[in-house]
């Protein structure tokens, strides 16, 4: 399920422990709407983002609705990882989003002590 709204989309996040995964485009924005279909066409992205996320879909114009740090944001459409302080838990996926990328910031790996 894709939310619009950033306040219950980190509300579902929150408690259902999940990162939020926020798509910033822009209306009307073909090569935008191309890469959100890539990214909803594939079973394995799906799949993950259902588990470990939030998926919110946010256009520049909703701008007052979500944290600041999104606004300098000067590419569309750009993937934000964002963890329950709002703070970013992998480099912005920016343009020409690649599927391995978001596989990989959904599955951190984790220290070895």
């Amino acid at each position: 399920m894709i939310e619009s709204n950033y306040e219950v989309a980190q509300q579902k996040a929150l408690k259902s422990n999940k990162i939020l995964l926020v798509f910033l485009t822009k209306k009307e924005c073909t090569y935008c709407n191309k890469e959100l279909r890539k990214i909803l066409n594939s079973k394995n992205i799906t799949s993950l983002i259902e588990k470990k996320a939030i998926f919110l879909l946010v256009y520049k114009a909703q701008y007052e609705s979500f944290p600041r740090e999104l606004l300098y944001a000067t590419h569309y459409p750009t993937l934000f990882f964002l963890d329950k302080y709002e703070l970013f838990s992998c480099r912005a996926l920016r343009e020409n989003i690649n599927i391995k990328d978001i596989i990989t910031c959904l599955t951190p790996k984790k220290i070895s002590q």
